[in-house]
Order: structure tokens, then sequence, then C-alpha cells
């Protein structure tokens, strides 16, 4: 009876154990996966992606994170630029108006990359949609310090107010695994709910 007793005992605080390490993984899952509001939109940001940085520039906020993925600290970058250009009108705007804002701010953006690049050269713009919006996305290639460099950028117009600038990168010249986790991340994007939707100043 007794060895029949100590059996049901360790039964239990087997199952026990498994319930604690499966809440243990849910939660650290949770952490890791957890959807971010950045101004207008919610990304869920990949699991080893970690928080690099945030600014808040006149009108603008800078939210970015890294993956390390290779030794000699080499990371791949997510990184989302929102501008706040204004108040919405009070109708909203067609979306080939959409579309060809969409386009002004990824060529804005993509100017500063090629900047900071030697050898840029872009890919032609794709009209694709995020969060069901009007959107357009182009791919990179360039060098930084000698080094071969790839990047996708993303730019949508949200709310007739904001501009959403999503962009990863890496070394290499074709993208990488990192780069294709935060690239469906970005092509997961939703919108936040309006309360959570405050201008930027």
């Amino acid at each position: 009876m007794a060895h029949h007793a100590d059996r049901g005992r360790l039964g239990r605080l087997g199952a026990g154990w498994v319930t604690i390490l499966a809440a243990q993984f849910l939660l650290a899952l949770a952490a890791h996966a957890a959807p971010v509001t950045v101004g207008p939109v919610i990304i869920t940001v990949p699991e080893g992606f970690e928080a690099a940085q945030t600014q808040r520039l006149k009108k603008t906020l800078i939210t970015a994170w890294t993956k390390s993925v290779r030794s000699a600290g080499l990371k791949t970058l997510l990184q989302i630029n929102v501008i706040d250009f204004g108040s919405a009108p009070g109708r909203p705007a067609a979306p080939q108006d959409l579309n060809i804002y969409a386009e002004k701010y990824l060529h804005q953006f993509l100017g500063g990359i090629e900047r900071r690049r030697t050898n840029y050269v872009s890919s032609p713009i794709a009209h694709i949609k995020l969060a069901g919006l009007p959107a357009a996305r182009a791919t990179w290639n360039g060098a930084v310090g000698g080094r071969a460099a790839v990047g996708v950028m993303y730019s949508v117009i949200v709310h007739n107010r904001f501009a959403v600038i999503f962009h990863t990168q890496d070394l290499g010249s074709t993208p990488t695994s990192g780069m294709f986790e935060a690239m469906q991340s970005i092509e997961a994007t939703r919108l936040a709910p309006s309360a959570a939707q405050p201008g930027i100043s």
C-alpha cells in the first residue's frame, strides 16, 4: 500500500512540475513575442530581437531592436520610424493619394540610406498592403565600411496623419534569416486602437 502511495505522490509531483514548466515556457514565449505598440501600429517583435533604442525627436518616434545571429557582434536590425505630419483632414484620403505619400516617404528614407552607403542600388518599388492600407516596399544593396549590406524598407500612411517607415537590414548581399523574421513581423503589423494613438510632439 505504501509503495502505491509513494508512486501516487511521485505522479502528482511530476504532474506539478510539468504544469510549472509549461507555465514558465508560455510566460517566456509571451515575453519574447509580445505585441508592442509603436505610435499608431502594433507589431509582434520576433523572438531573439532585443530593444536597442527609442528616440523621440520633433514629430518623430524612432524604435529599434537588434538580434545577434552570428559571432563578431554582427546584428540584424529591425527599426520603425513614425513621423507625425499633423492632424488628419476631415475626409479620408483616396487610396492613390496614400500610395503617393507612402512612395514619397520611402524615397526620402532610402535617400538617407544611400548617403551612408557605397555601391548603393535599390529595387523597383513594390506596392503592397500593410495593416490593410496601401504601402510601398523596396530592397536595397550597398556596402558599409567595405562590407556588403542589404536592407528592406516599407512605408505606409496611417490615419492620414502618420508616416510609418519599417526597416530591416543586415550584412550580406541577400536577406538573412533574421531579416525574414523581421519582414514577417512587419507584414503582420496591425493598427493600434484609436485611443492609443496620441500625436508625437
